[in-house]
């Protein structure tokens, strides 16, 4: 009777022994995986932009492109009568950061960088245009591009998305 407990005692600890060793050998496999896992995932998402593809029209396309000029340039016009009021950086946040307008300017900007990620030509374009839609919040966002900027360094980033929206375009109309 008493050799049982110890036996079963000794056994679950071997067991535990072999599963940790297990477990360490299957992490260390993974590692090595890594890259077919990207692999992996890079097919998987080239096939959801290909199906992505075929369900953007082009009314849609040109609605998007000519949505993001348009809030651009209201954008811009705030920005330019702020500059000309005194170019304060807590012109910027009351202007974009705080209002619907920045919000709406997200929104627009973040089906442009959408379908430029879908219709892009390499990996890296995807990458770029994907990261460009971080963070998934409109306020965040707005702070990450936005938040200390005097009206002059914003309007400098809108010069930067009204760039990336030719690129953009002209990649999607090809």
């Amino acid at each position: 009777m008493e050799r049982k407990p110890l036996t079963i005692k000794t056994s679950l600890f071997l067991g535990l022994v072999v599963l940790i060793v297990l477990a360490s050998c299957k992490s260390q496999d993974s590692t090595a995986d890594i890259n077919n896992v990207s692999d992996s995932a890079r097919k998987v998402q080239d096939r959801v932009d290909s199906l992505r593809k075929t369900h953007y029209l082009n009314n849609d396309l040109s609605i998007i492109f000519l949505d993001v000029t348009s809030w651009i340039m209201n954008t811009q016009m705030a920005l330019t009568r702020a500059e000309m009021a005194g170019n304060k950086k807590e012109m910027v946040d009351s202007l974009v950061i705080n209002s619907p307008q920045g919000d709406t300017l997200y929104l627009t900007l973040r089906r442009m960088y959408e379908a430029g990620a879908v219709f892009a030509e390499s990996y890296a374009q995807k990458d770029q245009y994907r990261a460009m839609r971080e963070p998934d919040s409109s306020k965040l966002w707005l702070q990450k591009y936005f938040k200390g900027s005097t009206p002059t360094e914003a309007l400098g980033k809108l010069q930067q998305f009204q760039h990336d929206a030719t690129v953009i375009n002209k990649i999607v109309r090809k």
